[in-house]
């Protein structure tokens, strides 16, 4: 196995039992004789185990390049780069297309700049989209950390200036009980007909694959097991996060080819016979983890794959015998999609090897347990589209489970005042209402609010009352028949919610007008708007406090009007529904003037349990930097 991921200061109660015992044994002694003696003991015992167990690692802070990173190579392929040290000298490995490499002449200057040479191969692509096929160069490359980020440039002889960005991999969490593991529905991923949920991973290569007497077949003429073809790898359209994948493969005799799990972890395939083993053989997770035995079949029978994959943790079973138990992956396997290994990804099938035959395909994704689940969603427009059905596979690439949809806006983007005549899409398209349930149950994103956007276009306790009521009831009427339970009222443009009596009798009286409505689809209406939540509170003050009017409160919004810790604090566990978790002034949370520690601290303090939703703010959009600093916030929590 590759490398000990990022490793912090030495604690003992992790540490192998005679260690623990040593010093138990220790602690008596000291009890009993001579201080002095026993405590240089102790100190020179603690000095050596210490020594032995960080002797390959170090201790590794946020601001240092050490530890493990996510890249994306300049021609696209994903690399997995990882820095530590080696008794007091810096190492490091890149791992990519055609396996881990070790960096030459490594280099880290006060923990934040690095540099390090590679062999790199310069010229023409094979294909559009691949990588170049021309000969190796001794490059050097230079490295800086800059907010959170490592950034990393070089020049090829012809001059041409490259670079790519590193994001830091999570720390490998601990190994997970399978026994408490439960399951939701089995998806059959390939239907035995064709190619349905399934597209090639580069368009530009040739495709030998194909739906042939209920199997799905890989036919190509290429023999070798070099990683370049112009035959390509087919994925599931679909991306998943923890579940347990059947399969049955067959391999012609010398054959190869691979599973690739979130896109990311190749299960190798091959024949039993192969002159690939261990750690390269079938059974086993390439280059990973070897299988403890190989259990295969000959080329031109079928084996049967049944792979459990939990966070980071992978359990194999081969033709029925386990030949990798719960055991840790620690770093993408060469050739994945990607190596950010906190999201979902698909399964991926090698076809740019030799030929291969897939059948009973089947996965079923995990139910994360209820206690264990943050509360963390995205809000559709950080991706940028509204009622889109394509943006539930969005949230799941993004690494989020929920997401709260926009209900639809009037086409042109300076549209003052909506036309009375006027139809949310979801009013008119039923289709549309049927697609968003199938995408959030094919990539298991729930919707946990319909914003009515649209709203935002009308002034409602005036000219357009008419108008926006419509609006307000098509949207519940879409959140029942979607099983949401809150609609987003935003109070922006000429609704916008102003100081003043005639401004909150307006809105008072509408929203007296609409609560029964709401009420008898089971829907809470929560309210968003660009004032004071004292304000807000005035109107539910007005209205004795209805149970389906609540707050929607917006950090990015509310944080230059008031103190958005004290607002939490005080009415977060009683008036809010939701909660958008918008940057202020940066493009992540946390970078600008929101403070993690105080933001999570309030939410405690309110004893907030509902969902936290990640908008985009008008400096940008980051959808996963925000989850992650969003997961950061939940973590903070002490509940």
């Amino acid at each position: 196995m590759f490398g000990s991921g990022i490793v912090g200061v030495v604690d003992l109660r992790y540490q192998n039992p005679a260690s623990i015992l040593l010093f138990r044994t220790l602690k008596e002694i000291l009890m009993r004789a001579h201080i002095l003696f026993l405590v240089m003991s102790l100190l020179f015992c603690f000095v050596q185990i210490a020594g032995s167990m960080v002797q390959d690692s170090t201790a590794i802070s946020g601001d240092e390049v050490y530890g493990n990173w996510a890249v994306e190579m300049p021609f696209g392929a994903a690399g997995w780069l990882t820095f530590k040290q080696v008794e007091g000298v810096p190492e490091g490995e890149l791992w990519t297309v055609g396996g881990g490499k070790k960096l030459l002449g490594l280099s880290v200057v006060d923990g934040h700049q690095c540099s390090f040479s590679r062999m790199i191969r310069v010229g023409a692509p094979e294909y559009s989209g691949g990588p170049p096929t021309g000969n190796r160069v001794k490059i050097r490359h230079a490295g800086v950390l800059k907010g959170g980020r490592l950034l990393i440039k070089y020049v090829l002889p012809d001059g041409t200036a490259c670079s790519y960005e590193g994001k830091r991999i999570p720390q490998l969490p601990s190994r997970p009980n399978l026994d408490l593991v439960e399951f939701g529905e089995p998806i059959q991923l390939f239907n035995g007909t064709d190619l349905k949920g399934w597209e090639p991973v580069n368009a530009d290569q040739k495709s030998g694959w194909g739906a042939v007497d209920g199997e799905l077949r890989n036919t190509t003429p290429k023999l070798d097991f070099s990683p370049y073809s112009t035959y390509g790898n087919l994925r599931t359209s679909a991306g998943f996060t923890d579940f347990n994948l059947k399969i049955d493969f067959k391999v012609p005799q010398g054959g190869n080819s691979g599973i690739y799990l979130r896109g990311r972890y190749e299960v190798q395939v091959l024949d039993r016979d192969s002159r690939m083993q261990g750690i390269q053989g079938v059974g086993s997770i390439f280059g990973r983890i070897s299988a403890s035995k190989n259990s295969g079949k000959p080329g031109g029978d079928w084996n049967s794959y049944d792979i459990t994959l939990v966070d980071r943790h992978v359990t194999v079973i081969l033709n029925g015998e386990k030949v990798i138990d719960n055991q840790p992956i620690e770093g993408s396997t060469n050739g994945a999609l990607n190596a950010f290994e906190n999201l979902p990804g698909p399964i991926y099938l090698q076809g740019d090897h030799t030929s291969v035959s897939y059948r009973n395909i089947v996965l079923t994704p995990v139910i994360p347990p209820t206690s264990d689940v943050s509360k963390i969603a995205v809000m559709e427009t950080a991706f940028s589209k509204r009622a889109d059905a394509s943006s539930f596979k969005d949230a799941r690439d993004a690494g989020y489970n929920a997401i709260q949809m926009h209900s639809g806006m009037p086409a042109g983007k300076k549209i003052k005042r909506i036309d009375p005549g006027f139809n949310l899409d979801i009013a008119t398209d039923k289709e549309l209402i049927q697609r968003w349930k199938e995408e959030s149950l094919k990539h298991q994103v729930k919707i946990i609010s319909l914003c009515a956007g649209s709203l935002n276009k009308c002034e409602i306790w005036g000219a357009d009352r008419e108008i926006a009521t419509k609006i307000a009831k098509q949207t519940i009427d879409a959140c029942h028949e979607l099983g949401v339970e809150v609609m987003l009222f935003p109070f922006f443009g000429p609704s916008k919610f102003q100081t003043g009596e005639e401004t909150i009798s307006g809105v008072a009286d509408f929203m007296e007008d609409l609560l029964p409505y709401a009420k008898s689809k089971q829907v809470t209406i929560g309210i968003e708007a660009p004032v004071t939540t004292k304000r807000v509170i005035e109107l539910l003050s007005r209205l004795d406090y209805p149970e389906n009017l609540k707050i929607y409160y917006d950090t990015g919004n509310l944080c230059p009007l008031e103190d958005i810790y004290e607002t939490i604090s005080m009415y977060g566990r009683q008036h809010f529904c939701q909660v958008h978790i918008k940057p202020c002034e940066a493009l992540v949370v946390g970078d600008g003037k929101i403070d993690l520690s105080k933001l999570a601290a309030a939410l405690d303090k309110a004893q907030y349990d509902g969902w936290l939703v990640y908008e985009a703010g008008k400096s940008g959009k980051e959808p996963v930097g925000n989850r992650q600093r969003i997961q950061k916030i939940d973590s903070l929590r002490s509940r």
